[in-house]
């Protein structure tokens, strides 16, 4: 289980549902993909939802098969939000980059 933010580098990384950042913030880029190295697979069927602090959805994706994955953005401005929260996470890990406001 890691979590890491780098704030300066604006770069978010989790294996572990629940984890986000509080905003005032734009998300740039979000990427939800397997990682051999932790052994965190994407398998058909593997659900991964990212809301914002009110619960609202900003995107989500559903595996159709396996190493189906999400890579959305570059978003430029970026999408305004006061926050991000990774809600589902079935399998696979998520990367988020993001600017404060």
């Amino acid at each position: 289980m890691a979590t890491t933010i780098d704030t300066a580098g604006h770069r978010f990384y989790t294996d572990t549902v629940g984890q986000g950042k509080t905003g005032p913030l734009r998300i740039r880029s979000i990427k939800w993909v397997g990682d051999q190295a932790s052994g965190k697979d994407i398998a058909a069927t593997d659900d991964f939802l990212l809301s914002d602090i009110k619960a609202n959805r900003i995107i989500g994706k559903r595996a159709i098969s396996d190493g189906d994955d999400l890579n959305d953005g570059i978003y430029n401005p970026g999408v305004p939000s006061d926050g991000f929260v990774v809600t589902t996470m079935d399998g696979g890990v998520c990367y988020i980059t993001f600017d404060m406001e």
